[in-house]
């Protein structure tokens, strides 16, 4: 399909969400099905976190996963700005921070270390084990993005402070744990 094609099809389908939307009351519900394909299924997740010992925390982190490529879909296909999509960013975040924070306790507790409450703690020990100091900064850093997590405790307008570099960012994370990781526990 050439390009054109893709933007004439993109358009037809923006026109039949508005014609929808325009339709439907905002109480009535409709169903639109994500395309077959775009959220990885958990037991196609499941091989990429071997690494993670504790099963139950493997496939809750392959649901956290699933979810995240659902967001990559929408952040892809639709065009989003402003707050909306600042906050589609930080959801993001915070999810994979919440993933980093499942696989870093799994980490110390296979290398010995016994973890910490706070994962911030925990991110400071990630380097005693063996964690490059480079791979810490960016967990500290995507760690410090997902700060904002507590809306009553933010200062300033948040509207558009999350940004698809952001999300960029946090992905490269995660997918540089999931490299380190396991070289690491089984000192390949």
């Amino acid at each position: 399909m050439t390009q054109e094609s893709l933007q004439e099809l993109a358009a037809l389908v923006t026109d039949s969400l508005r014609q929808i939307e325009e339709t439907l009351s905002p109480d009535e519900r409709i169903h639109i099905y994500v395309p077959v394909g775009v959220v990885r299924k958990v037991s196609n997740l499941l091989p990429e976190y071997f690494f993670v010992s504790d099963y139950t925390v493997r496939r809750n982190i392959c649901y956290g996963v699933e979810a995240l490529d659902f967001y990559r879909w929408i952040i892809n296909r639709f065009k989003l700005y402003g707050p909306v999509a600042g906050y589609l960013y930080k959801t993001g975040i915070i999810l994979i921070d919440a993933i980093v924070e499942a696989v870093t306790r799994d980490f110390l507790d296979q290398k010995g270390v016994t973890p910490a409450k706070k994962h911030s703690s925990n991110i400071r020990k990630l380097e005693q084990c063996g964690i490059p100091l480079s791979l810490c900064k960016r967990i500290g850093a995507l760690h410090e993005r997902r700060a904002n997590i507590h809306l009553h405790l933010v200062t300033d307008i948040e509207a558009t402070k999350y940004y698809l570099e952001d999300w960029n960012r946090s992905i490269k994370c995660l997918h540089s744990i999931k490299e380190t990781f396991p070289r690491i526990i089984h000192n390949i």
